[in-house]
């Protein structure tokens, strides 16, 4: 599933009170933005959230500022060495209120996600990119083995058999 944001990147805002009682004050523009990720989603074909782990890559694409000259824009645009370090917004910021208009339209809770890879980069077209992919596969719900130096019979055969019913070992 791909989504697409155009326009300067937002951040979560810590939520509000107001006599005592906590609000979102990005509510409305939540809800913008779901509206144009909900045409995404049904283009692409989807009809309900997704379940299971979920691999998710975020691209932040920052505006250039206007005060830079025309040579260190072109070197940022043309160089490896565009990555925004500015104060333009935390990362994990940034993340959080897209995965959380993502909620129950991509995947059922964004506890799901379980890789992330995200990068803030500068551009001409500022947006916000999101990769998602279903993680295939079984997934292992069992305790981990800690040995040392050697791994015990019992604990070898624990492991052959976890194979077996996964089907890893013919």
């Amino acid at each position: 599933m791909k989504f697409y944001q155009a326009g300067k990147p937002l951040a979560q805002q810590r939520h509000r009170m107001f006599r005592n009682i906590a609000y979102d004050p990005q509510s409305s523009i939540k809800k913008k933005i779901n509206a144009e990720f909900t045409k995404q989603f049904q283009r692409q074909g989807y009809l309900k959230p997704v379940d299971g782990a979920i691999s998710a890559t975020v691209t932040i694409l920052h505006p250039i500022p206007q005060s830079w000259s025309k040579k260190h824009k072109a070197s940022v645009l043309t160089g490896m060495d565009n990555f925004v370090t500015s104060r333009t917004g935390d990362i994990d910021n940034i993340c959080k209120l897209y995965f959380d208009v993502l909620n129950k339209l991509a995947y059922k809770d964004d506890a799901q996600i379980v890789s992330l890879f995200s990068q803030k980069r500068y551009s001409e077209i500022p947006g916000v990119e999101i990769n998602l992919s279903k993680i295939e596969g079984d997934m292992i719900n069992e305790h981990a083995i800690t040995y040392k130096n050697e791994i015990s019979i019992e604990d070898l055969n624990y492991l052959v058999k976890k194979a077996n019913r996964l089907g890893l070992i013919a």
